[in-house]
């Protein structure tokens, strides 16, 4: 069986979660505070932080923040725009941390699913949880994926599938007797969620949500790459996007350009050692050894 449709996508391999656009499929709550409890839980990672009393003022005053509603139609959902800008800078002043907008893009695919399962039901629970999460989730079949549904495919097979997608990591769903069993793969660990159809979703957006809050929770300091095979000024730039969307990122400078290379200076939330973990699920980043105060990586179009 075929499960899930693959479409191409570009190769970034994180995108930045706009935690102001909520879809509104039903609720006995007036239409903007669903909106606002939805947008809390985007904006945090956290599922539970809606049900938090200090959020409570946001939820009462959440008509304030409203910019845009479109009604429910035959085809889709009420869709309600928040101010994003608003809702994050009131939680920051709450002392609450949040999950950074640029998070890492998911290729999901299903090696086999329990049996009864409906594929478009499937499908449809997959994409709603990972909207609601906030997590940039990208769904193939396992043949456009280029992996065996019939094996169990090993963590290198999974990432280059994911790589290939334009996706930083992989979620891999597999039947586990009547329930699911989720594995999250990423360039330095695989994490397993046993549950129900959307448990790997949950699971995910979770210990990603907290990786990026410990992350940028360190104090910053300034790290220096060298980066050569650059024969472009597309090249320079696209590398310092990828640079500045990498987590705990706050700022980018190109400090030295020369033949085919460039040194960047980046300040970023733990320093060196987080920098070279974060460029691991990066392949067209290679690293090439340690100079003289900086990183040499190689670029690898």
């Amino acid at each position: 069986m075929l499960w899930l449709v693959f479409a191409p996508v570009p190769l970034m391999a994180t995108q930045k979660v706009v935690i102001g656009e909520i879809s509104i499929r039903s609720g006995d709550e007036p239409i903007n505070a669903q909106a606002m409890r939805a947008a809390i839980v985007r904006a945090t990672g956290d599922r539970r932080a809606a049900d938090d009393p200090i959020y409570r003022p946001l939820i009462v005053d959440a008509d304030r923040y409203v910019q845009i509603r479109r009604p429910a139609t035959a085809t889709s959902p009420a869709r309600i725009t928040l101010d994003s800008a608003a809702i994050e800078r009131a939680i920051d002043k709450l002392g609450r941390p949040r999950w950074v907008s640029e998070r890492p893009v998911l290729l999901g695919v299903i090696l086999s699913a329990p049996r009864g399962a409906d594929p478009a039901r499937v499908r449809e629970a997959l994409d709603i949880a990972a909207e609601q999460r906030g997590l940039p989730l990208r769904l193939s079949s396992a043949a456009a994926a280029g992996l065996r549904a019939d094996s169990a495919p090993s963590a290198a097979a999974v990432l280059e599938a994911a790589r290939r997608a334009g996706a930083d990591m992989a979620l891999i769903g597999e039947a586990d007797g009547s329930d699911w069993q989720w594995t999250l793969v990423d360039a330095s660990a695989s994490t397993v969620f046993p549950g129900d159809v959307t448990a790997g979703v949950e699971g995910s957006a979770d210990v990603l949500a907290l990786a990026s809050q410990s992350v940028l929770s360190q104090p910053l300091s300034v790290t220096r790459l060298r980066i050569t095979g650059l024969v472009s000024l597309k090249e320079h730039l696209t590398v310092q996007r990828v640079l500045a969307a990498l987590i705990g990122v706050k700022q980018v400078e190109v400090v030295e350009v020369g033949a085919g290379a460039a040194v960047f200076e980046v300040q970023v939330a733990g320093g060196e050692r987080v920098l070279i973990d974060a460029l691991k699920s990066n392949a067209k980043l290679v690293r090439e050894g340690s100079g003289r105060d900086l990183l040499v990586y190689r670029y690898a179009p």
